[in-house]
């Protein structure tokens, strides 16, 4: 357990690298999110829809959520009957690193002046669009939309990966990326976030795992 974690290393500069490329060295963001607005209503017409919304945006958030306390279930019964402690150790962990790395996006959303894109001019709404790292310019909204707080209920289980070995640490990754990508898809296609803010989520969720990873060896 905590070994070497170049594969959260890794991702987390590549999701970086991917989002500066999406939002300030290009204008993928912009194209990728204009194939689902429709100009004619000016709306995103699967902002409303009740499979997008109800089911793979609040499903899967409380299917996180409920994983998250089934764990916290099972290490409360181990704790109590003082039952296998190195099992209990890695739960442990699993759970404190995905809740510190759902912190950091909230937080790091709290301090955002970027809007999500169904609030911007260039999609219907008022606020204005800028790149990452320009000054925010004077109407850019509600803004507290970068990183993707949905997509983060996914890539905080990047968590789990400090405490898988071999196989079972590469399924475990290909899990989690492919539900990263499911919840930011949806988001993506609602119209509530650019790719580069779920790229950025994945970005810092890899690296609270690989910083809490470093601290428990030690």
């Amino acid at each position: 357990m905590f070994r070497r974690q170049t594969d959260l290393l890794v991702l987390a500069v590549l999701c970086v690298l991917l989002a500066l490329w999406a939002n300030r060295w290009s204008d993928a963001d912009l194209q990728v999110t204009g194939w689902f607005y429709d100009a004619a209503s000016a709306t995103f017409p699967l902002r409303r829809d009740a499979v997008m919304s109800d089911l793979l945006h609040e499903g899967v958030k409380w299917l996180s959520v409920l994983a998250w306390l089934g764990l916290l279930l099972i290490w409360g019964a181990l704790r109590l009957r003082r039952r296998a402690p190195d099992l209990r150790a890695r739960i442990a962990f699993v759970l404190w690193t995905s809740l510190l790395a759902a912190i950091a996006v909230n937080v790091a959303r709290a301090g955002s002046a970027h809007s999500c894109p169904w609030s911007l001019t260039a999609f219907g709404g008022q606020a204005s669009y800028f790149r990452l790292f320009d000054a925010a310019p004077a109407q850019s909204g509600s803004g507290h939309c970068l990183p993707s707080g949905h997509a983060a209920t996914a890539f905080m289980w990047l968590a789990a990966l400090p405490v898988l070995d071999g196989s079972h640490r590469r399924r475990g990754m290909l899990a989690v990326l492919c539900l990263g990508a499911v919840a930011g898809a949806v988001q993506v296609m609602r119209g509530a976030h650019f790719p580069s803010h779920v790229l950025l989520t994945a970005s810092l969720c890899a690296a609270v795992a690989l910083l809490c990873a470093c601290v428990a060896r030690r």
